[in-house]
């Protein structure tokens, strides 16, 4: 199994619910960037329409949930991906800097840059299908998901750009 970026995937959070996600970029050989469309669906949509859908989770994680089939790779597109905003991420702790997306240290971060800004972590694939369910109310919110919101990684990427002039 050779996953790529761009691959879109599907995954179940119940009986009769699937949800879908896309692989943005790699890391590593096994540790990857995904975001989750925000849709459930009954059947298959067309990948256009999939694409047309707003992200609700960004993050890192690993090929396990891929490897036991149980995220399916249905089709591959990339001409969306430059359209994905990626994170910048906080490093160290005294003084904290901003990292961004690749790597590369940037400038101190502000206090107010510090708490809005995480740490760069990997999130076991099973945390996207917790999320996900829990955002469809089939469990309960548990508040380490916040940290996957696609629009908490907005906030920060727009609060980390605008204090860069």
């Amino acid at each position: 199994m050779k996953l790529k970026e761009g691959d879109i995937f599907e995954f179940s959070i119940s009986e009769n619910s699937k949800c879908y996600g896309q692989i943005v970029r790699f890391y590593k050989k096994d540790a990857f960037s995904i975001i989750i469309f925000k849709g459930s669906y009954r059947s298959r949509p067309q990948t256009e329409e999939l694409l047309k859908d707003k992200i609700l989770l960004f993050g890192n994680t690993f090929d396990a949930k891929f490897y036991h089939k149980h995220w399916v790779v249905i089709d591959n597109v990339k001409s969306n991906l430059d359209k994905i905003k990626l994170p910048y991420y906080k490093i160290g702790t005294e003084p904290v800097y901003i990292q961004d997306f690749f790597d590369n240290k940037l400038r101190k971060a502000s206090s107010e840059e510090e708490k809005l800004l995480n740490y760069k972590t990997y999130n076991a694939p099973v945390g996207f299908e917790l999320a996900m369910k829990a955002y469809y109310k089939i469990i309960e919110w548990n508040s380490s998901y916040d940290e996957m919101l696609y629009s908490n990684v907005i906030k920060s990427i727009d609060s980390i750009e605008n204090n860069q002039s």
